[in-house]
C-alpha cells in the first residue's frame, strides 16, 4: 500500500464519519489516551516511605534544605514532625543528612571536653561531666530497640571532705516510645542498671524510668505499700510461670505440643517475721566467777579464817529467725487436655480415659511439687479444643493486608484492560459497512453505476474521480425509491452522473 492509497483512505473514512459521531469517538479516543496515562503516572509513582518520624520543628528546615540541596524529593505530614521521602531515595537521603549532621542528636557527650578551657572554673566543670554523662546516657539508651529518645537527668550529690551529703545520687529518664507503646518490664530493668552501672554512686533503686505521657514504669522501691504491692505481684506472676513451664515441658512431651493447657495458681505468703528466742539449759552449768579469802595465823599465835566464793551461769542459746518473704502457702493447678481423635473420621474426637487423665495429674503434681498437707489441689479436665478452622494462621498476611499490598498493580492492570477494551470496540465501530454487489465496482474505482435491476445496463456513466467512494444501500422495494435514495445521500455522484449522461447524449 503506498501513500496515495493510505491518503484516500482517511479520507475515505472522514468522509464516511458523520459529525456527531465523529465527535463521540474523538471524545471517547481522547478519555481513553487520558486515562492511560493517568493510570500509567499513577503505577510509576514512587512509593512513599518513612524517613523520620517525630522529627522536632527546629530541625525540620535544616533537614529539608539539605535534601534540596541533594536533590531528594520529600513531603512532610503529621503537621510537619514526619518526614518522607521515594522509597529509591531512602539511602541517598539518610546519608546526605548523616554527612551533615542532621537530626540533631540531642545534648552533646563527652566531645564537650574535646576542647581545652582554660578559663573554666571548677563549678563550670562539674556542670559539664553532668551533662556529658546524660548526653552519652540519652545516645545510648536511644538506640534501643522501640525506644524513639531519652532524656536522662542526673542528681548528682556534692561530695567534699568537710561537707558529705546525706542525699543519695539518684536519676531520672523519661522515654519516647514508638507508637505510643509499653516497654517490657525487662527493658525498664535493663535501662535502670545500665544508669546504676555508669553513674558513680546511683543504685537501681534510686532511678525512675517515665513514659512520654507521665506514666511511671519502674517500681519504686521506697518501702511504701504501693512499692510492695506491685513487687509481690511480679514475684506471684513469676512463680506461676515458671511452674507453668515447667509442668507444660513434661506434659507437652507425652501428649504432643498443643494439646494441653496449663495454669497455675500460687498463693505466696508475704508476711514478714523477725523472731528472736532465747532458751537456759539448767543441766548445763559453767562457772562464772569465784572468790577466796583465807586468814593464815600469825607467828604470835592467833586464829584464821577461809572464805570461798563461787558463781554459776547456765548455758543459754539465743536464735534470731527472719522469715523471706515469698514462701509458698498454697497451689491450685488447672489442666485442660485436648480429646483424642477418631481414627479415620476427621473433625470428630472422644474423650480421654480416667486412667490416662489420672496419669496426667500424676505428672503435674510431681512437675509443680504438689503437697497435700499445703492443701493443693490439681485439676484435669478432657475436652475438645477449639482449632480456629477458617481463621488466618498468625504471623501470616490477611486478605485485607495482601489486597493493601498489591492493590496499584492490579489497578494499572485494570486500568490497561479497560483501555484495551474501549480501544477494541472503538476501531470495530470504525469498520467499512458492505457494500452491495451493484456499488463493488464503483467502490473499486470503475466508472459504471450498477443499479440493482435488469435495466441497469441502460445507465451506463464515467466518473471522473474514480477514486471517490461512494455505496449505495437498498432499503426500499422499488427501483424509483432507491434512485431518489442515492440522490438524497451522494448528491455529487448523481450530478456527476447526470454530467455524463449529458455528454453522451452530446456525443
Amino acid at each position: 500500500m503506498n501513500l496515495d492509497e493510505l491518503l484516500g483512505r482517511l479520507r475515505a473514512l472522514e468522509e464516511r464519519v458523520g459529525g456527531r459521531r465523529r465527535a463521540l469517538i474523538l471524545l471517547a479516543g481522547v478519555g481513553v489516551v487520558a486515562g492511560i496515562l493517568a493510570f500509567s503516572w499513577w503505577a510509576s509513582a514512587p512509593a512513599w516511605v518513612p524517613l523520620y518520624n517525630g522529627v522536632p520543628l527546629e530541625s525540620v528546615g535544616p533537614m529539608t534544605e539539605k535534601l534540596t540541596e541533594a536533590g531528594v524529593a520529600y513531603r512532610l505530614d503529621g503537621g510537619g514532625t514526619d518526614l518522607s521521602v521515594p522509597a529509591p531515595d531512602l539511602a541517598k537521603a539518610r546519608v546526605a543528612l548523616a554527612g551533615a549532621g542532621l537530626p540533631d542528636k540531642g545534648r552533646p557527650g563527652l566531645e564537650l571536653f574535646d576542647q581545652p578551657a582554660w578559663g573554666m572554673t571548677d563549678f563550670t566543670q562539674r556542670i559539664n561531666y553532668r551533662r556529658a554523662l546524660e548526653g552519652e546516657l540519652e545516645r545510648t539508651i536511644g538506640k534501643m530497640r522501640g525506644v524513639q529518645s531519652a532524656q536522662v537527668h542526673l542528681a548528682l550529690s556534692e561530695q567534699s571532705a568537710l561537707l558529705r551529703g546525706d542525699r543519695p545520687t539518684a536519676a531520672s529518664v523519661v522515654l519516647g516510645l514508638q507508637n505510643g507503646a509499653e516497654p517490657e518490664q525487662g527493658v525498664v530493668k535493663g535501662i535502670e542498671h545500665l544508669v546504676a552501672s555508669s553513674v558513680d554512686g546511683v543504685t537501681a533503686e534510686n532511678v525512675m524510668v517515665l513514659d512520654d505521657a507521665g506514666r511511671l514504669l519502674s517500681t519504686p522501691n521506697d518501702g511504701s505499700p504501693e512499692a510492695l504491692t506491685s513487687r509481690q505481684l511480679e514475684m506471684q506472676q513469676e512463680v506461676e510461670r515458671y511452674l507453668e513451664e515447667k509442668a507444660n515441658g513434661i506434659v507437652g512431651q507425652a501428649l504432643g505440643a498443643g494439646n494441653t493447657r496449663i495454669r497455675v495458681t500460687a498463693d505466696l505468703n508475704f508476711d514478714k517475721v523477725q523472731r528472736t528466742v532465747e532458751s537456759v539449759d539448767p543441766d548445763r552449768q559453767v562457772v562464772a566467777a569465784e572468790q577466796r579469802s583465807e586468814i593464815v595465823p600469825g607467828p604470835q599465835g592467833g586464829a584464821g579464817s577461809q572464805n570461798s566464793s563461787t558463781t554459776y551461769e547456765n548455758t543459754r542459746s539465743v536464735e534470731n529467725f527472719s522469715g523471706a518473704p515469698g514462701a509458698i502457702r498454697r497451689l491450685s493447678v488447672a489442666v485442660l487436655v485436648n480429646e483424642r481423635p477418631v481414627t479415620g473420621q476427621p473433625g470428630k474426637t472422644t474423650p480421654r480415659a480416667p486412667a490416662e487423665l489420672q496419669r496426667i495429674q500424676s505428672l503435674v503434681a510431681s512437675a509443680v511439687g504438689i503437697d497435700a498437707r499445703r492443701g493443693d489441689a490439681v485439676s484435669v479436665v478432657s475436652m475438645a479444643f477449639d482449632t480456629g478452622a477458617g481463621l488466618p494462621a498468625d504471623g501470616g498476611p490477611t486478605a485485607l493486608e495482601l489486597a493493601h499490598e498489591f492493590q496499584q498493580p492490579i489497578l494499572t492492570l485494570l486500568g490497561l484492560l479497560l483501555a484495551f477494551y474501549v480501544a477494541l470496540r472503538l476501531i470495530r465501530s470504525l469498520k467499512p459497512e458492505p457494500v452491495p454487489a451493484g456499488t463493488a465496482a464503483l467502490a473499486a474505482g470503475d466508472a459504471t453505476l450498477a443499479l440493482p435491476s435488469a435495466d441497469a445496463a441502460a445507465f451506463p456513466a464515467v466518473v471522473d474521480e474514480p477514486e471517490q467512494e461512494w455505496r449505495l444501500t437498498p432499503a426500499r422495494p422499488t427501483m424509483l425509491d432507491k434512485v431518489v435514495e442515492v440522490v438524497n445521500e451522494q448528491p455529487d455522484v448523481a450530478a456527476r452522473l447526470v454530467r455524463a449522461w449529458m455528454k453522451e447524449a452530446q456525443t
